[in-house]
């Protein structure tokens, strides 16, 4: 089956009882208890020139804990609501700098004929649907995104934003996204975003694009060109797209996707340019037995940064697994440096990571 990276629940609490305390009730309500714990000990060849071991969590899925709520209105038509919190399993602290509900916090209606309409702190499509055909949601977890995340694939939010997703039309939905800027007087401001999205799924195949625009962004690229100090890129907009497939057989699942993300120039910033691949395969053995084989190339100018990532994931029950993994990055270019994301970069082209780890869900 496919991961489904955001909206793991596994216990759900009956709030009719508490309805049934105060006014008679006429719909029926349920509120989902949630969560994922991730933790284990990954080594890296080359830190700033020297190898090192040590604990990392979140790696396989962001750690989490959240809350989601279901009010059946009648006639097809229901009040939804999410949130959900981020959090670091080594010290207990909140992820997202802080934030309560840093990972999503929403409230929206569905309907049957109509869609889905939520508004709040929530994903944009290039999340929501590309991941789909991405090697961190099939196999390979957190340190197989693109490099510093510049297509926003690995799961940004946009604050502020109305999201629309249509209803299933003979196997195609579409959807669209306006995040507001919430600057008095300027409604084009820094963090305005637009972002759309179609899809089609029939059968083992699926299939969809995605578009995120978002007003003032900048990007840090210091990592992937060996500088010791900041090298800003943007500050104008991002304009980011990307498209991919994947068809699952009995035991194997083949996907990919492309995407790109240009970061336009303003107040003497340069512009940059980013263009990724990614392809792979999941191999299901015996259900408790996973191996995952997925490649990574980006582009940024001349540069070039390929990325192999090989995961074993054993199950030990529907909540439970253990995994082991190998994460290589090798650069080339003028001043390349491998930067395998949320990892210090190394002191040359080259970077490996050998990771064991274990994951709950509830």
């Amino acid at each position: 089956m496919k991961p489904t990276p955001k909206n793991i629940a596994a216990s759900t609490l009956f709030a009719g009882c508490c309805a049934g305390m105060s006014m008679a009730a006429h719909a029926q309500s349920t509120v989902t208890l949630y969560g994922i714990l991730d933790a284990g000990i990954t080594w890296a060849s080359n830190e700033g020139g020297h190898s090192v071991p040590f604990l990392d969590t979140g790696v396989m899925q962001g750690n989490r804990l959240g809350f989601k709520g279901v009010e059946d209105l009648g006639g097809g038509m229901k009040a939804i609501f999410d949130l959900e919190n981020g959090y670091q399993l080594q010290n207990g602290k909140l992820g997202q700098g802080g934030a309560l509900f840093g990972r999503q916090a929403w409230v929206g209606l569905s309907g049957d004929r109509w869609g889905v309409l939520t508004a709040g702190h929530q994903y944009d499509f290039m999340c929501d649907t590309l991941e789909t055909y991405y090697t961190p949601t099939w196999s390979a977890g957190g340190y197989a995104n693109n490099p510093l995340d510049n297509d926003r694939m690995s799961g940004q939010r946009v604050d502020n934003s109305v999201k629309y997703m249509s209803p299933d039309l003979a196997g195609f939905k579409l959807g669209a996204m306006y995040g507001f800027s919430n600057l008095a007087g300027n409604i084009n401001g820094n963090g305005r975003t637009y972002s759309f999205t179609g899809v089609y799924a029939r059968g083992n195949f699926s299939a969809g694009a995605a578009y995120t625009e978002i007003s003032g962004t900048t990007l840090d690229i210091s990592p992937l060109v060996g500088s010791a100090t900041p090298v800003n890129v943007g500050g104008s907009k991002l304009r980011t797209w990307g498209a991919g497939a994947d068809y699952q057989f009995s035991q194997v699942t083949v996907y990919g996707v492309y995407s790109q993300a240009q970061y336009e120039s303003a107040n003497g910033l340069p512009s940059a340019m980013f263009r990724n691949y990614q392809g792979g395969f999941n191999y299901t053995h015996n259900v408790a037995q996973i191996y995952g084989i997925g490649y990574g190339l980006t582009t940024l100018g001349a540069n070039r940064y390929h990325q192999l990532n090989l995961t074993f994931d054993y199950l030990l029950s529907k909540r439970t697994d253990v995994y082991v993994q190998s994460i290589i990055m090798h650069a080339t270019g003028e001043s390349a440096t491998a930067a395998i994301i949320s990892i210090p970069a190394s002191s040359n082209g080259n970077q490996v990571l050998l990771r064991l780890g274990m994951r709950h869900k509830f």
